[in-house]
């Protein structure tokens, strides 16, 4: 009989050590909170996390133990900012060595200068922005849609230069003008990215009531 309770009591501990090791080192999920990355990823989805994209990370360790690869432009990633305890996520526009000028909502990198086309007016009426698509193709930068302020003179970030050190990168929210990013907190240490996101599992209205109103034409959702 006791060897029975032992042995289950082993295989309970067994389950949830895998369970542990499996959200804390392969893939996770995440509920987005705020609207800073609009229309990309919305208030009450819920991201997966790939953890496995740049790094192996353990139980209980504040960094990675191995790392196999870095973020490129365009990675949407998971990550702790500089003196902060919460997790943000941003998309990648800076690696290292990359110098990065503003110049009233407008970014050039290395010389090259983002291209903007304007798509229409933002489709939700709480941003009054416009829904613009940023690329750069000579600096392998994927198209994305972001939310701009209609009156360029009136963006978030009108002037300033940046220069990407070592092992960091730099992030910037997809809603611009609502964003806090690395225009405010700096760069971000490689070691402290949690994973890259590539896909919406499912996604509520935000209400927290036991029987939540999900967001249909989210689940799943790949995010660009």
């Amino acid at each position: 009989m006791l060897k029975r309770y032992l042995n289950d009591i082993f295989w309970v501990v067994i389950f949830v050590l895998f369970f542990v090791l499996l959200k804390t080192s392969v893939l996770s999920f995440y509920m987005i909170p705020s609207s800073s990355m609009l229309p990309n990823i919305t208030p009450g989805d819920r991201i997966f996390l790939n953890k496995l994209k740049y790094a192996l990370w353990l139980p209980f360790q504040s960094k990675p133990i191995i790392k196999w690869s870095s973020p490129k432009r365009g990675d949407i990633i998971l990550f702790s900012p500089p003196n902060e305890k919460d997790i943000f996520i941003k998309r990648v526009i800076g690696i290292p060595g990359d110098s990065i000028s503003f110049n009233k909502g407008m970014i050039t990198i290395n010389d090259h200068q983002l291209s903007y086309s304007y798509i229409g007016n933002n489709p939700t009426t709480i941003y009054q922005n416009s829904l613009i698509l940023e690329e750069n193709k000579d600096l392998q930068l994927p198209p994305h849609l972001i939310l701009l302020s209609e009156t360029p003179s009136h963006t978030y970030f009108e002037k300033r230069n940046f220069t990407v050190p070592p092992n960091k990168v730099f992030v910037l929210g997809d809603n611009r003008d609502s964003s806090i990013d690395s225009r405010i907190f700096g760069f971000i240490d490689e070691d402290t990215i949690l994973g890259e996101t590539g896909f919406v599992l499912f996604s509520t209205t935000g209400n927290e009531r036991f029987f939540p109103e999900f967001k249909t034409e989210r689940f799943f959702k790949a995010i660009d």
